[in-house]
């Protein structure tokens, strides 16, 4: 740490804490800080366990103990009293998108709940007539008639329906994207089409599978018709630099107020234009977090089988090899089935209306993919969302550890939205982990009840209890833009079990509140092998922090999600968090 960067950070903690000028026994140019005065949270033993001193030395924890030792051992330590406030390990979102969170929520919100930004509020769409009217006032504020028009957060389960032909009475010369609330789909109007030459002759040069999702009467394409099809052609569109620089700033303002000292992007979709822009943003000296990634492996693999490894190489090597933003080695992100928010993951017993869940990588190319990079000691993290997807990947790495046993490989079940108590039980004898999005139920599952799962299995979602009850390591995240990406408000989710209307739905599957707290710190380093590194409080240790204007094991649990955050620490500088 530059020792001209401290008196700084001491004057503007102590500014957050109601005081102007540090205490007047702290050295200002030590290059130790002694932290005292409040809870200190280790994530260490058992829970809720603090220790009453930490020093810092740099970029790293020295000391973590009693505070007369810490006195003692370092007399010239400048010292920064927590004034009662609740220091705790940096807290850790596991699992989420800057490049759909920087998109998505950079141009009109019109989703079925509020989205609080930084810079705005946008307030919820409940039905079809509000969601209509929202789009309509959107686009006529829209500046340029030329220019694509998007918007995010349409559900046709909260909207209605929405097609081809209802944006084109919108406009049949603007070119209209609406992005669903999933990510995972598109539904554009005739001028969209026109404007990037999309037409049947060209949608038969894609893949077979992106064909079938792709409806050019409707103007909706879905999971590969969007992603794999529609998205390349629409990318300069849609990720304009200006856009994308703002939407980053933003996304990393709203981390930083959550008190978020690191994530993961796993599933990265990298160019060196993309690489670039991240490098100078999200690289930037100010920004207080490590942002880590993970390449996809999903789009190398039904290209490029022969050279997927090559490719792995290639795109890894688009950022350094250490710092504060790289990709994370021999680790790769492959996704199964369609989207929860969608209701496109495949269930057993299928939908209540009828209709039916979709791969997004078929079983048989998911047993190949995972075979390459299995053998060669790659740590995989699957994106899967059914009970039968879940089912079919519970076979595929039951057959990688047969062919080749691996004892700490550390599979991550990603986002784990439906499953059976006999696959948790299959899941923790092959030593997989899990990465759960809670908020499925919180914004999800009253829906769901009504329409596609129905009730016993819309309330049962993210089944958490058997898997702590079986000692399962268990992280916690949002998947921005799939949930708000706030790690407390993500562990009440998961504590609680509550929904946006109010309802607690099966709380005897929740999650304990150590168990949620270890979820969004230690287990969720855990998740990346990087939990010698970060994610509790402890000598050797990087010294990131969050620090809370309460105790989160000391609140009633439903005010976990309130706990202010006052600032973080980021490599053993103090980020104050403004007011919000």
């Amino acid at each position: 740490m530059k020792s001209h960067l401290l008196p700084i950070a001491f004057l503007l903690f102590a500014a957050a804490c109601g005081e102007t000028t540090p205490k007047p026994s702290a050295d200002a140019g030590s290059a130790a800080v002694l932290y005292f005065g409040g809870d200190i949270v280790t994530m260490e033993g058992s829970p809720g366990s603090t220790v009453e001193a930490v020093v810092t030395e740099g970029s790293k924890i020295v000391f973590a103990g009693d505070l007369k030792t810490a006195k003692e051992k370092y007399a010239s330590a400048s010292e920064l009293n927590l004034q009662g406030q609740t220091m705790m390990p940096g807290l850790i979102e596991q699992h989420l998108h800057p490049f759909l969170g920087a998109l998505t929520l950079s141009m009109p919100v019109i989703a079925p709940e509020d989205w609080e930004l930084p810079t705005q509020t946008w307030p919820a769409a409940k039905d079809n007539a509000d969601y209509l009217a929202k789009l309509k006032a959107a686009f006529a504020q829209h500046p340029d008639a030329n220019q694509t028009f998007f918007t995010w957060g349409y559900h046709q389960y909260f909207h209605g329906e929405l097609n081809r032909k209802m944006l084109d009475a919108i406009s049949t010369t603007t070119p209209i994207g609406v992005w669903h609330r999933s990510a995972h789909e598109f539904i554009v109007n005739s001028a969209f089409l026109k404007k990037f030459g999309i037409d049947a002759a060209d949608l038969k040069k894609t893949s077979e599978i992106a064909q079938k999702q792709s409806n050019l009467d409707k103007g909706h394409f879905l999971e590969n018709g969007a992603m794999v099809y529609l998205l390349p052609k629409i990318y300069t569109d849609l990720a304009s630099p200006e856009r994308f620089r703002v939407g980053l700033k933003q996304m990393v303002s709203l981390l930083h107020q959550n008190g978020v000292t690191a994530y993961n992007e796993p599933g990265a979709l990298m160019d060196p234009a993309t690489a670039a822009l991240y490098m100078e943003v999200l690289g930037a000296e100010e920004v207080p977090m490590y942002s880590y990634f993970i390449v996809e492996g999903n789009t190398m693999f039904m290209a490029k089988k022969d050279s997927s490894l090559i490719y792995y190489e290639k795109t890894r090597d688009m950022l350094p090899k250490e710092g504060k933003i790289r990709f994370f080695e021999k680790q790769i992100k492959f996704l199964l089935d369609g989207a929860i928010i969608s209701q496109l993951m495949q269930m057993k017993a299928g939908y209540l209306d009828g209709h039916h869940g979709e791969w997004m990588l078929e079983p048989a190319l998911m047993d190949s993919g995972t075979k390459l990079f299995w053998d060669n000691g790659f740590q995989l993290h699957i994106h899967v969302n059914g009970d039968e997807g879940l089912e079919q990947l519970l076979n595929i790495i039951e057959k990688r550890m047969k062919e080749y046993p691996r004892q700490d490989h550390r599979t991550v079940m990603v986002h784990f939205a439906n499953s059976t108590d006999e696959q948790i039980e299959k899941l923790t004898k092959l030593n997989c982990i899990v990465s759960a999005n809670p908020y499925y139920v919180t914004g999800f599952a009253d829906k769901y009840a009504q329409i596609g799962l129905g009730e016993e299995r819309a309330h049962a979602m993210v089944r958490l209890a058997p898997l702590e009850k079986n000692g399962v390591s268990i992280s916690l995240h949002s998947d921005l833009p799939m949930g708000p990406a706030n790690p407390l408000y993500l562990a009440w989710c998961a504590i609680t079990r509550t929904t946006n209307n109010g309802n607690v739905v099966r709380p005897d599957l929740a999650l304990s509140r150590h168990a949620a707290l270890k979820a969004i710190t230690i287990d969720a380093a855990y998740s990346w092998r990087e939990e010698e590194r970060i994610g509790s409080i402890k000598a050797g240790k990087t010294a990131n922090f969050t620090i809370l204007k309460e105790n989160p094991y000391k609140v009633d649990v439903q005010k976990l999600k309130d706990i202010a955050v006052a600032s973080t620490v980021f490599e053993g500088r103090m980020f104050p968090v403004e007011k919000k």
